[in-house]
């Protein structure tokens, strides 16, 4: 039987609570913002989250090699080894396919044709726009929605990240519209200091009381903490 919420609970974090409780099961999640938001550290979050709850996930990168991952995750005291080990977390590593050939590449259509990428419980795409920007099929950016909308309706949570300066306004329009839970993060000057913050824009099927905009800060070796003083 499918969980009707998925838990991302952390010791002393209020992320969790300030989400409802957690991540419904068949949440098709957009995490959007601009460059240096802190898309990576919100899904990085969330990917601790849910291993530390007893889900498993997979994670593609467009950013990182497996080594440069694995010591991101640990400047936050997010200790991922075990997890890779007893593979409950599977990590795939794009940036060699991405930097190493100036042609365009067919991601799209080989992700949902490894289907052992989509077995665990959670898959998080990061960032989705990289990939988005460089395919030259249409039908095949289709073809991959309908495949995550189709993930999703077997309980599996879907997080993509999308950088708003790779992509077209249409095309982010379209991947807001195909996701059921939309995350804007933003950058503001908040008392003389820059804070990170989390709108929730759409959370569709939500099943507790969440918090429309959550602040945050990223502290090395403690992660991400959700500030209590909102920033509007």
């Amino acid at each position: 039987m499918v969980e009707e919420l998925l838990k991302i609970e952390l010791k002393g974090d209020e992320l969790h609570r300030r989400l409802g409780g957690g991540i419904p099961a068949g949440t098709i999640m957009l995490v959007e913002g601009d460059r240096g938001s802190g898309k990576s550290i919100f899904v990085q979050r969330l990917l601790y989250g849910f291993l530390m709850n007893g889900y498993t996930a997979s994670y593609i990168s467009s950013q990182y090699t497996t080594v440069e991952y694995i010591k991101q995750m640990e400047s936050l005291g997010y200790d991922i080894i075990p997890f890779i080990i007893r593979k409950k977390l599977i990590f795939v590593s794009l940036y060699p396919l991405l930097t190493g050939v100036s042609e365009k590449r067919k991601f799209f259509s080989r992700l949902f044709g490894e289907p052992r990428l989509w077995e665990p419980d959670i898959m998080i795409i990061d960032s989705f726009s990289s990939l988005f920007s460089r395919e030259q099929d249409p039908s095949a950016v289709r073809d991959f929605l309908l495949y995550v909308k189709k993930m999703a309706s077997l309980g599996k949570v879907i997080i993509l990240t999308a950088n708003i300066e790779e992509v077209d306004r249409d095309s982010l329009f379209v991947l807001e519209e195909a996701s059921t839970m939309l995350v804007r993060l933003s950058v503001k000057v908040f008392g003389g200091d820059l804070k990170n913050s989390a709108t929730i824009v759409k959370y569709n099927n939500a099943k507790g009381i969440f918090q429309k905009i959550i602040p945050f800060r990223v502290e090395p070796k403690v992660g991400l903490i959700v500030e209590i003083a909102a920033v509007v």
